[in-house]
């Protein structure tokens, strides 16, 4: 599969910080309950920093973020300056910002600084109370002042706004509040429900109703000219053809030898551990993956990309339906003692009840893994290749069975017949421009 190989990602985000008070109820990261995710581990250390140098050196743009309050890290200054020579972000809630936090990003010529902002809903940040909205824009304009008063454009200002069924008819307004307080870019994205309370407040309840809502919306500011998008699209499509983060975005967050392909829950099969970026970022499982967005069908992706509330949003609500009948477990429990027993025609039917029934993924994955041994072990190669994909598709961090996948595609098909009919979209990055970076003599002590 050469022909998939693909130059490394332009666009690196890692996490800094792991702790933040503000106790959102959407949080994904887990401070929805709490203000630390951990009692001796609080922020990524320089030294973390630094073994990310081989990927940042290739990315033009570089964004620094939580999981939690990524202002709450204590080493923003050396990490912004080992990124003078790139475009770089820092996402923030704004809640630690006065006017020496933001004098320090100004001499420290940050970029861009992405403010995430929900209005008045009850899951987003500061509960919706009116409060916490009237000082979200005080600071706001403190930001707009202090640059003023330093004679300086940077950093540039972007809203973040998660979406749901509290906060749509409120988008006009905040977009008019952005566009105010001189903040050209908004993205908008989903209110990730993590359950089923969250669900209810979120738009998958009603797909169809919240984008005939939105839309119009987007389509009046983009035309005043501000840069309003959904998942990089001016509009919220009903099915995007591609995963916009495919082939261009790589985020590390905690373990920082699997990084993230995107912002959802598929899981990589292969640790980086001392590969040059090159060759991990080509290595069979990348270059299976992009075949499999950009070749112009879906019904192979992996399960988690079928369900994404990206690619498919009108499926996402069938992950808070799924229920695994309780034999599952028993009847792959007992097909893998017949497996091992080497008793072929007991275990196979179990297996392949697992498939038909299982609503678990990773249960389904490894059902097929087994079935394609056993296809292997009776020598029916072809057979044994579609449950090799079939495992890596509701499985797609199995190692085993990628191993496996990659041989028998190269004993059975021919790889190089088809060539590469899309490539990634990078109209949206190429939006952030370099900031017009005012140099400074820092006046102010360390962030």
């Amino acid at each position: 599969m050469a022909r998939w190989n693909s130059p490394l990602p332009k666009f690196i985000t890692t996490s800094v910080a792991y702790t933040c008070g503000i106790g959102c109820e959407m949080c994904n990261a887990g401070f929805a309950d709490k203000t630390s995710l951990f009692e001796d581990y609080k922020t990524l250390t320089p030294e973390e920093f630094e073994a990310l140098s081989p990927w940042i050196q290739n990315a033009s743009h570089v964004a620094l973020v939580g999981l939690g309050e990524t202002l709450d890290s204590p080493h923003l200054e050396y990490f912004l300056e080992k990124l003078k020579d790139k475009i770089t972000f820092i996402s923030t809630s704004g809640v630690p910002l006065n006017k020496k936090v933001i004098e320090k990003l100004i001499h420290a010529q940050l970029h861009y600084l992405n403010l995430s902002f929900d209005g008045k809903t009850t899951a987003g940040h500061g509960g919706g109370r009116d409060s916490y909205i009237n000082k979200f824009w005080e600071k706001v304009g403190l930001i707009q002042k202090t640059k003023q008063t330093l004679n300086v454009s940077h950093p540039i200002l972007h809203l973040t706004v998660a979406v749901d069924s509290e906060n749509t008819r409120q988008l006009d307004e905040i977009i008019n509040s952005a566009q105010s307080h001189n903040i050209p870019s908004v993205d908008l994205i989903y209110m990730v429900p993590n359950n089923q309370i969250l669900y209810e407040k979120s738009v998958f309840t009603d797909l169809e109703i919240f984008r005939q809502q939105l839309n119009p919306m987007m389509d009046k500011w983009n035309g005043m000219g501000m840069h309003i998008r959904f998942y990089e699209k001016t509009r919220w499509e009903s099915s995007p053809q591609t995963c916009y983060f495919v082939d261009k975005h790589l985020m590390f967050n905690l373990n920082r030898e699997k990084p993230d392909l995107c912002c959802g829950s598929l899981d990589m099969p292969l640790e980086i551990n001392g590969l040059p970026p090159e060759e991990y970022w080509n290595s069979f499982p990348f270059r299976y993956f992009r075949s499999l967005h950009f070749s112009g069908t879906h019904e192979n992706l992996p399960e988690v990309c079928q369900n994404c509330w990206v690619l498919h949003p009108g499926k996402f609500s069938d992950t808070f339906q799924n229920e695994d009948p309780a034999d599952c477990m028993k009847w792959y429990r007992e097909a893998g003692q017949f497996k091992s027993a080497n008793q072929v025609e007991e275990a196979e039917p179990l297996y392949q009840k697992i498939v038909q029934v299982s609503g678990d993924p990773q249960l389904v994955g490894k059902a097929w893994f087994h079935l394609g041994e056993l296809s292997l072990k009776g020598n029916r190669q072809d057979e044994a290749l579609e449950c090799m994909r079939n495992a890596v598709r509701f499985c797609f961090n199995h190692t085993l069975a990628f191993a496996f996948l990659a041989l028998l595609m190269r004993c059975t098909i021919d790889m190089e017949t088809s060539g590469r009919n899309q490539k990634p979209d990078q109209k949206f990055l190429e939006f952030f421009k370099p900031a017009n970076i005012t140099k400074m003599e820092a006046t102010t002590q360390s962030l």
